[in-house]
């Protein structure tokens, strides 16, 4: 598989994992917040339950920060070069109004 077939399913799969990850993570915060006391893992929203979207929170974040992970690597020789991308020790210093 050619390495850019390889980096569009990892992006996608980024993409596929996060949604989840965000939408969990909002109800969590908004509609089922921790700390209701006793019994308040049986608080529920559009019937799941908050143990159950904790759950839903916790595998989808773990995949989304494994591709990530993945994504970061594929793009490695990207950050080893940054330096010289963004003109690094060689850059000639900018003009500023100061030294005019």
């Amino acid at each position: 598989m050619k390495r850019v077939t390889i980096n569009a399913l990892v992006d996608i799969g980024c993409i596929v994992t996060f949604i989840p990850s965000l939408v969990s993570g909002i109800v969590l915060y908004l509609f089922l917040p921790s700390g209701g006391g006793r019994g308040s893992s049986w608080a529920t929203w559009i019937g799941i339950t908050r143990h159950d979207w904790v759950l839903y929170h916790d595998i989808s974040s773990f995949a989304f920060a494994a591709l990530l992970i993945i994504h970061l690597l594929l793009h490695w020789r990207f950050f080893r070069n940054i330096r010289k991308a963004l003109g690094g020790a060689a850059a000639e210093p900018c003009d500023t109004a100061e030294e005019r």
